[in-house]
C-alpha cells in the first residue's frame, strides 16, 4: 500500500515537473490585427517557443514585447535581418547602420501597408525577444 502511494506521489510530482517545464517552454499566442496577412490573420492561434537571439534564423516568425504602450502586449513579426546581416534598404529610414548590430534584429510585418515593424521602430533588441512561431494551431470551435 505503502509503495504504491509513494508511486502515486511521484507520478503526481512527475506530471507538475513536466507541466511547469512545458508552460516555460511554449506559450499560445493569438493573433491580434492584420499585420501579418496573408500568412496569419486577427484571431489565430500559434504555438510558439521561447527562445534566445542566436536560435533565430531569417523568415521565421517572432513574438517580441510590443514597442507600443497600448493596444496588445506582443508584436508578431516575420525576421528580416540578424545581426551582422545588411540591413534592408526599406527600413534604412529608420537607422542608422548598414549592418545589423549585435543583439538586435529586424522585424517586418507581411501586410506592409497595415504593419508597425522596423520601418517605423528601427531595430529590436534581443530583450524583447519572447518565442518564434512552430505552427499555426487550429481554430478552437465554439470560439
Amino acid at each position: 500500500m505503502r509503495r504504491a502511494f509513494l508511486a502515486a506521489v511521484c507520478g503526481v510530482a512527475g506530471l507538475a515537473l513536466l507541466a511547469v517545464r512545458l508552460r516555460a517552454t511554449y506559450m499560445v499566442i493569438r493573433v491580434h490585427g492584420n499585420s501579418m496577412a496573408p500568412s496569419l490573420t486577427d484571431g489565430d492561434r500559434l504555438l510558439s517557443r521561447r527562445t534566445r537571439l542566436a536560435a533565430l534564423r531569417n523568415g521565421q516568425i517572432a513574438v517580441v514585447l510590443s514597442p507600443c504602450p497600448t493596444g496588445s502586449k506582443f508584436l508578431i513579426k516575420r525576421i528580416a535581418a540578424l545581426p551582422g546581416d545588411p540591413v534592408p534598404e526599406h527600413v534604412r529610414k529608420a537607422v542608422d547602420d548598414d549592418v545589423v548590430p549585435a543583439g538586435r534584429f529586424v522585424l517586418i510585418g507581411d501586410n506592409t501597408e497595415a504593419s508597425f515593424d522596423s520601418r517605423e521602430h528601427g531595430f529590436f533588441h534581443a530583450d524583447d525577444l519572447h518565442a518564434v512561431t512552430i505552427r499555426k494551431l487550429e481554430p478552437q470551435h465554439g470560439r
